[in-house]
């Protein structure tokens, strides 16, 4: 068995792993580089952008756009895996995008929806067979709903790739259950890092986030977050903080969709993701699916305005101009609020995936930040690695300081730093 990490040894996002036994090839991830990073172009790669893809197959950790964002780029006819859930979602956020005004990208969005037609679903622990290689995807917590990390098995060897993981998240107490169930006589672990810089960084939870809006919608009447669209838990979280402060929900059909997507897929499994979005007895959780007329501007008319000023709501906003004459005309109320819940680094000038048009949209409002990271704290990887106990070692990836794992991780297994385009023979 050889692992190649083609891009993503020193560098958050646009990850792309190789691991080759017998001739065939399993790629893990192959997404866009982040807005701001120093652009590391690929060479072509057999079995993934040129050759015969015959042996090969590409494996998604979670939807995100640096980790899913290059699939047009694959040969046409390579096989690709996804979770379920996460391709249903992944198709939903990416059919909207293809009708953006810019055609340039609206084109790109139109081929990813192409693409996603051929692609094929896994469930959790479903064993696949490429050749000699046997992938197994266990569900994990992430910012991207329906996250997976991968146990990859040929030639006697067991490697863990994490992708992108955390332990603060309403899913994460069955990560290390989850391991030590089935991550056993694990040989190497692949294993992000992207919150390594921050050593003494305490992470909130999404349970106590979801406390906190509770306490600021019982606060305040009119409430308006800018949040992912595809932050499924969050969005949840902010529905029952919604429903336990007695107000109403609002978004729009696009995230109703995705929503109602993930409430059929896992409701079965928890009360978390069953909304009754029909519910018209009780303001407290009364969900309203707010329709636009063509391009114009979101409004409450009528009835629904009087509803809403009377009990108060959420609203989920996005930073598009269809948004803002809702927001204008609530921001001169006192009982109103905007909440920022991405990360600020794409609001900070100083950063290199600093938004300007994000910064321009929430400039005029007074904004109260509340968030938490979709990555694992330090904490949280140690936790990791001392519960697989991996034989071999620690080989780091989306990271920009790889090196701080020998500082940090060196009693908990043998740190294997490696560099783009290495090649390492899996003993």
């Amino acid at each position: 068995m050889k692992l190649t990490i083609h891009r993503g040894t020193n560098q958050i996002g646009g990850c792309v792993t190789e691991i080759e036994s017998g001739g065939y090839r399993i790629f893990i991830d192959f997404g866009e580089q982040l807005p701001g990073t120093e652009i590391k172009e690929l060479k072509p790669i057999d079995g993934l952008t040129c050759g015969d893809v015959s042996k090969s197959a590409l494996f998604i950790t979670h939807y995100h756009g640096d980790h899913i964002g290059k699939i047009c780029d694959t040969v046409a006819d390579l096989p690709i895996y996804v979770g379920k859930t996460a391709l249903e979602i992944f198709n939903c956020l990416e059919s909207r995008l293809s009708y953006i005004p810019d055609p340039n990208e609206s084109d790109k969005h139109k081929r990813i929806v192409e693409r996603i037609k051929t692609i094929n679903t896994f469930e959790q622990l479903q064993k696949i067979r490429i050749g000699e290689i046997t992938v197994t995807p266990l569900f994990i917590d992430h910012s991207a709903f329906a996250a997976y990390m991968f146990i990859v098995e040929a030639d006697n060897k067991r490697i863990l790739h994490t992708g992108d993981f955390r332990g603060h998240g309403f899913r994460s107490k069955g990560l290390i259950p989850t391991l030590k169930s089935y991550a056993k006589n694990i040989d190497y672990i692949i294993s992000e890092g992207s919150n390594i810089q921050r050593p003494n960084a305490t992470i909130q939870t999404e349970q106590e986030l979801q406390k906190d809006f509770e306490l600021q919608f019982r606060n305040n009447k009119y409430n308006f977050v800018l949040v992912s669209s595809t932050n499924i838990d969050r969005i949840f979280a902010l529905y029952h903080a919604s429903k336990n402060a007695k107000r109403c929900f609002v978004c729009d059909s696009y995230q109703t969709n995705i929503l109602k997507i993930v409430s059929e897929n896992h409701k079965q499994f928890t009360s978390f993701y069953n909304i009754d979005y029909d519910q018209k007895t009780t303001p407290a959780g009364r969900f309203f699916d707010l329709k636009r007329q063509g391009r114009n501007p979101f409004s409450f008319n009528g009835k629904l305005k009087s509803y809403l000023d009377k009990y108060g709501f959420c609203m989920l906003i996005r930073s598009n101009d269809s948004f803002k004459q809702l927001i204008d005309e609530y921001a001169k109320s006192n009982d109103s609020k905007v909440y920022y819940s991405k990360w600020n680094g794409y609001l900070d000038s100083k950063k290199p995936a600093f938004n300007e048009s994000l910064y321009n949209f929430l400039k005029p409002y007074e904004i109260e930040y509340k968030h938490t990271s979709g990555h694992a704290d330090l904490e949280t990887l140690k936790t990791v690695f001392e519960t697989v106990k991996p034989k071999g070692g620690i080989i780091p990836i989306h990271t920009e300081a790889p090196e701080k794992f020998q500082e940090l991780f060196h009693e908990q297994a043998t740190i294997i730093p490696l560099h783009d385009g290495d090649v390492f023979d899996v003993k």
